[in-house]
């Protein structure tokens, strides 16, 4: 599967720019991910869904967080903007 041109790249003439949210968390985090270029981590369901991370492995995921950290400090994690990202990282790891 041919990686996704970087977001900084121009896609072509008439492709939209990049969004907020993919040019700035474009970087270490999602180097190897296709990064959507319409990416809304705002709309986490949809963000989850463009990276591929369905809802029985983003609950494994969730519980697997729950089990390793204090509950506060997980609560914090998942429930961040960058979550998404995040979980298709690990998704990709594993």
């Amino acid at each position: 599967m041919p990686a996704a041109p970087p977001v900084r790249e121009a896609a072509g003439p008439r492709a939209p720019p990049a969004s907020v949210d993919a040019k700035r968390f474009w970087g270490p985090l999602t180097e190897g991910l296709s990064v959507p270029r319409d990416l809304d981590l705002g709309d986490r369901t949809r963000a989850l869904h463009q990276f591929k991370v369905y809802p029985t492995a983003h609950s494994q995921m969730v519980s697997m967080v729950r089990d390793a950290l204090p509950e506060q400090e997980a609560g914090l994690l998942v429930g961040s903007r960058q979550w998404p990202l995040l979980a298709a990282r690990v998704q990709g790891s594993a």
